[in-house]
């Protein structure tokens, strides 16, 4: 059913972290989510309707991979679960809260290929990569490549949703420019695509426009990181002030240490109390918070 909304296939991959406060106002000015309500959870977008992939594995379900689960489920998305079997502390949460095991949950062996596979299939599809420090893990970079090669945009959550090109991925190589052989002279030549006639340039032109389009993206990538760099700063320094003048929850304390709790809700038929599981309970059901 046509909602008149912009679809987008949204990917996360990486082993960094990133703090909730950051994913939260990157993404929901990203996707245009509303405000947060008194339980905690975000307005939907009324701009873009996403479909969501999450990773899930004992190398792959990182902090910062748990943090954009937690999002998810704070804006009610449904998302699919592409996973290799194996697990760490993070893994039960992202499995355990799809829709449907059986519909939404991929096996596969290598995750990062099955994860472009998946959103080449989608519409106006983004990878989110997590850097550690303004750098990447290999397995990481290896994703973040397969994607720009695939043409799929790829931003880095942990800088603020900077786009990130092949000069951020210095050990891996970008596909070559396609050139053609024109019959006029024999040399090699590039074939430019546009919706204007067919043109056609020399190797010598073809050299001179790509060495000009390399330079024209390396400066914009230096002016670019440098701002987007300072944006990001200036963003997490309002976002920690703002933490430290929002009222603290109370925490549950056990023995002088945090408490884990989760929420239950009644369930009438069954006659007892059952785990809450994914999404905000019903209205009018019984719920309490009991230790996890």
């Amino acid at each position: 059913m046509a909602t008149g909304k912009r679809p987008v296939t949204l990917g996360i991959f990486g082993g960094g972290d990133v703090s909730p406060e950051l994913v939260c106002d990157s993404l929901n000015d990203q996707f245009a989510f509303g405000p947060e309500d008194g339980e905690g959870y975000f307005a939907p977008s009324e701009e873009y309707d996403l479909a969501v992939f999450l990773p899930a594995g004992g190398s792959v379900t990182s902090e910062g991979v748990h943090r954009v689960w937690e999002w998810a489920i704070r804006c009610e998305l449904p998302y699919k679960v592409i996973w290799d079997e194996t697990g760490n502390g993070h893994t039960v949460d992202v499995l355990g809260n799809v829709e449907s095991a059986e519909d939404d949950i991929t096996i596969v062996d290598n995750i990062g290929i099955a994860l472009i596979e998946q959103l080449s299939k989608g519409e106006n599809p983004m990878l989110l990569v997590i850097s550690e420090n303004e750098t990447f893990d290999d397995a990481t970079a290896e994703v973040a490549a397969a994607a720009l090669r695939a043409e799929i945009p790829v931003h880095d959550l942990s800088r603020a949703l900077l786009e990130i090109t092949w000069r951020h991925l210095p050990d891996h190589t970008p596909p070559e420019t396609p050139a053609v052989e024109t019959e006029a002279d024999g040399q090699m030549a590039l074939a430019v695509v546009s919706d204007t006639p067919d043109v056609t340039l020399s190797a010598q032109e073809a050299a001179t426009v790509t060495a000009a389009f390399t330079r024209a993206e390396e400066l914009l990538d230096t002016i670019g990181t440098g701002l987007l760099d300072r944006i990001a700063e200036t963003r997490e320094s309002l976002i920690h002030g703002r933490s430290l003048l929002a009222p603290k929850p109370e925490k549950s304390v056990e023995d002088g240490h945090p408490k884990k709790t989760r929420v239950e809700i009644f369930d009438e038929k069954k006659n007892e109390w059952v785990p809450a599981g994914r999404g905000r309970p019903q209205k009018g059901v019984q719920k309490r918070r009991v230790p996890a």
